[in-house]
């Protein structure tokens, strides 16, 4: 049996490796952008803007299984035809009311994330596929995500003080919404309902579960 984690990102390698399930990393290489703009396309901006966190959910599964799909075809390509493959894809999505936040294009859009985040709750979703592939036999998928609504502190003068402290760090750059809950970016949080590991980058407890389903 192989299992791969189609992510290079370390937050999840460490929340998968908490399984105790050996594994291995290829990333993906798909164009999130792309498959963002393919699922919206499919709905008006009216219905969009009255459904921004279930578009965001549809955003973050469709990632997911499209980050899968591509690893376990490239795999597929050059593996033993007898060999078990398990492809785990994931992605997190930050939404508001009214908008999908990704990856900030620089500090100054860093910074209008985190503001326009700061006094307000906003969800996170992390979608996950999970594809199994065995000689003989139809590839079997498991899609699911899970959620946490997370508060930041009010703008005030120390909520502006440590986004700009955290912007300097440098880590808001390769991060959805700009922010990290598990490193400095916590200072900015007031509370949180929902999966915690969610925000992190895998809900952890639910993807053990369904890859021992399938062992």
């Amino acid at each position: 049996m192989r299992i791969i984690l189609a992510s290079k990102s370390p937050r999840r390698f460490e929340l998968l490796s908490m399984t105790g399930l050996p594994f291995e990393v290829i990333t993906s290489h798909v164009d999130e952008d792309a498959v963002e703009a393919s699922v919206l396309s499919a709905y008006s901006e009216d219905y969009i803007h009255r459904n921004m966190y279930a578009i965001a959910e549809k955003v973050a599964l469709a990632q997911s299984l499209k980050k899968a799909e591509a690893v376990l075809e490239s795999v597929s390509k050059e593996a033993d035809p007898s060999e078990e493959i398990i492809v785990i894809g994931s992605d997190t999505v930050v939404v508001t009311e009214d908008e999908i936040l990704g990856k900030p294009e620089d500090e100054k859009d860093a910074r209008r994330m985190l503001t326009k985040l700061s006094g307000h709750t906003h969800r996170v979703y992390t979608g996950v596929a999970i594809l199994k592939k065995s000689a003989g036999e139809d590839t079997q998928s498991r899609c699911f995500s899970a959620f946490a609504d997370v508060k930041f502190h009010d703008l005030d003068a120390l909520q502006e003080k440590e986004i700009e402290r955290y912007i300097r760090t440098g880590s808001p750059m390769d991060k959805a919404g700009a922010y990290g809950i598990q490193d400095e970016g916590a200072l900015l949080i007031d509370s949180l309902s929902g999966d915690y590991y969610a925000v992190v980058g895998l809900p952890v407890s639910r993807v053990n579960r369904e890859l021992q389903s399938l062992l």
